[in-house]
């Protein structure tokens, strides 16, 4: 795992930097959440509401609406696939994705349509390398807000 500027960039997921997103990826399965960067530019996550299991959601589309004391919109979600499961423990802890974006604050797990689909993601040195050039650039500094 890299620490740039205080955000923690795990190097063994895949990541949508553009986006601010991650998937994790098992199989044919991806777990889908927000990065440590993303958390900190929302500021405290009050409300998420992630699309209905069974709906199969297109890369680029809205997987969850997310809302802050800040900020209110669509997480975008970086694969093609049906959602098979959500995070139940975010509708009570929504700040949870502050606290732990990488672990307990995944917020849907999808069934990917193609392992190709996972093509256009970066992960491992590459990814840290965009994340930094992201992060200084943008002059993001990470904190966890609790």
């Amino acid at each position: 795992m890299a620490e740039i500027q205080g955000c923690d960039i795990p190097d063994d997921l895949y990541y949508d930097i553009d986006n601010n997103v991650w998937a994790r990826r098992e199989g044919d399965m991806g777990w889908i959440g927000m990065t440590d960067a993303a958390q900190t530019l929302s500021g405290r996550i009050l409300f998420v509401r992630p699309k209905k299991i069974g709906l199969h959601i297109v890369r680029g589309k809205s997987l969850a609406s997310l809302e802050s004391g800040k900020w209110a919109g669509p997480l975008i979600c970086p694969l093609s696939g049906t959602i098979v499961e959500t995070n139940h423990t975010l509708h009570d802890e929504p700040a949870l994705l502050n606290i732990d974006p990488y672990g307990s604050a995944w917020i849907a797990k999808l069934h990917v349509d193609s392992q190709h689909d996972w093509d256009h993601l970066v992960t491992g040195d590459r990814a840290i390398a965009l994340y930094r050039e992201k992060i200084v650039r943008d002059k993001i500094q990470c904190m966890r807000c609790s």
